[in-house]
């Protein structure tokens, strides 16, 4: 008589298996973010000598809705997209509105001057200009 070990991980990996087919058929996957969602936006971080450059992709945005923040050596770079779409046909009225968000928080590579840095943008495209500086931030710790 032969004897069948039965493995545990053998169901979970099958479990896991159907998990991903799911969320590969969901519309996310296909590139279309759900409604309300939090996107993060494509970068590049470009050290240009003496500045740091980043740019990100956030189509479909105001320029008024783009905040930027540095804290500590992060950049933070976050958006609201909204839109609304009002068609008026034979016999009824559509009003349809979308809503999503970028967030976007990036290391920098070196200390930045936060008050020299300059931020443009055009086409869907934001670009971050920080200057770079000599990390003059410094504390002692007493002994006691």
């Amino acid at each position: 008589m032969a004897r069948y070990m039965l493995d545990p991980f053998d169901e979970l990996k099958r479990i896991e298996d159907r998990i991903s087919r799911l969320f590969e058929e969901l519309p996310e996957a296909a590139g279309a973010p759900a409604e309300g969602s939090t996107q993060m936006p494509y970068v590049d971080v470009v050290d240009r000598g003496n500045d740091i450059v980043v740019t990100a992709d956030m189509p479909g945005v105001d320029k008024k809705d783009i905040k930027i923040n540095i804290r500590g050596d992060m950049l933070d770079i976050s958006a609201e997209r909204r839109a609304e779409l009002e068609k008026k046909e034979k016999g009824y009225l559509r009003h349809e509105r979308s809503y999503s968000r970028y967030f976007r928080s990036i290391r920098l590579p070196a200390a930045v001057d936060r008050n020299n840095a300059k931020a443009s943008f055009n086409n869907g495209v934001l670009e971050v200009t920080l200057p770079k500086t000599e990390k003059t931030e410094t504390s002692s710790i007493p002994v006691s």
